[in-house]
């Protein structure tokens, strides 16, 4: 089943199965109406197929402004990731499981892709309209002092709502350290408020990503230019190194220059990029067995029957200049001989035609068809055959 099919096939399925665990993800969402959930669960499904099929973004976008609008100062954007993150969850094992095995590779990838999008397009969207309202809050902060104190502590706290209520970790790093962070970022590095704050950002660092890190602070720093989006190991208090993405931004905080960044963690979707390149190391090693296995093939049949074209010219020359009756015999019969080997040879190429390979393994590094073994036991069979008669 093609990738088309299989989310034809399986819409009304991915929607019941999405809208089912929705209510699940927090307290929030348990009181959204199912009708509402299944109107936005299948506009998002209907979004995600034009997304994978046709590469087309614009339904997508559209509904993550309409789900924006819906959701902005009502839920956490932690909570909405999550319920555009269950699509990945419902449909990746149906791909595994019905997609033909050459669309895996590619359909996995475009799963990737498109949650990707979606939930990086969704939050720059979430987080843009939401420093929008900062921005508006702050204009109008200017037209009195005092009104200017009272809106930027509401603002503030508002802010700091919406940072401890998302799910990924947030941190505010000044001159290398940390000077700020959420709960989240303290729990997925195993450590408490108290014990992050003031420590090096490298000491949240896997070793070897490090050096990477250091260069992208040194640009900064230096340059003012260095990426905003990169990935790396973190280093959690019980020693695990674990996939995280960062996407920072340079900031002024507490009338100081520093780094604000998110933390993400992506250890499932890098398990997934290397099941999938597995994937295709087996592909290849599949075509590389298959590539030798015909070259032996050629091989073997340019030997049997060049041979045997050997013997039949020079008989059918011996048969003409044959001086007596027997002579003629003995060319004929060896010609005879030759033939009924060249007829084994088409029966072994028959039979290869039939044999069913077994299911390929990492393990498995034999041809995939040995047809000299299949030869030579057509032409003993032949040779007894024969001798029968």
């Amino acid at each position: 089943m093609d990738l088309e099919h299989l989310l034809a096939t399986y819409r009304d399925e991915i929607i019941e199965k999405w809208v089912m665990r929705i209510p699940g993800l927090s307290e929030r969402y348990s009181h959204v109406p199912v009708e509402e959930l299944q109107g936005t669960v299948t506009e998002a499904t209907d979004a995600n197929f034009a997304f994978l099929i046709r590469n087309d973004r614009s339904k997508m976008d559209i509904f993550i402004e309409r789900l924006t609008a819906m959701r902005l100062g009502i839920f956490a954007l932690s909570e909405v990731q999550a319920a555009f993150e269950l699509y990945r969850t419902v449909t990746a094992p149906i791909f595994l499981e019905e997609l033909d095995p050459s669309e895996v590779l590619d359909g996995l990838e475009k799963l990737n892709n498109c949650m990707s999008y979606t939930i990086h397009r969704f939050s720059e969207h979430f987080e843009s309209l939401h420093h929008k309202m900062i921005s508006d809050h702050a204009e109008q902060l200017e037209m009195t002092v005092k009104q200017r104190t009272c809106e930027l502590a509401e603002s503030e706290a508002k802010y700091r709502m919406f940072i401890e209520d998302i799910n990924d970790g947030y941190f505010v790093s000044r001159k290398g350290r940390v000077a700020f962070a959420n709960k989240a970022f303290c729990d997925m590095h195993g450590y408490t408020l108290e014990e992050v704050i003031g420590r090096p950002y490298m000491d949240f660092v896997a070793p070897e990503s490090r050096n990477d890190l250091t260069k992208i602070y040194e640009e900064r720093t230096t340059t003012g230019h260095a990426p905003e989006q990169y990935v790396y190991m973190r280093l959690c208090r019980d020693g695990a190194k674990l996939y995280s993405e960062n996407r920072v931004k340079s900031i002024v905080y507490e009338g100081a220059a520093a780094i604000a960044g998110i933390c993400r963690d992506i250890t499932e979707r890098m398990e997934l990029e290397k099941h999938r390149l597995r994937l295709v190391e087996l592909e290849n090693e599949r075509k590389t067995i298959a590539l030798t296995t015909l070259r032996q093939l050629m091989v073997t049949l340019s030997h049997y029957l060049l041979n045997a074209n050997t013997v039949i010219g020079g008989m059918a020359r011996r048969s003409v200049r044959a001086r007596s009756e027997d002579d003629r015999k003995a060319a004929l019969d060896a010609i005879r001989e030759q033939t009924a080997k060249t007829e084994g040879i088409i029966e072994a190429l028959k039979k290869v035609s039939e044999i069913r390979t077994a299911e390929y393994t990492p393990e498995s590094q034999t041809l995939m068809v040995d047809l000299t073994k299949e030869i030579e036991e057509n032409l003993s069979a032949a040779e007894r055959k024969e001798i029968s008669r």
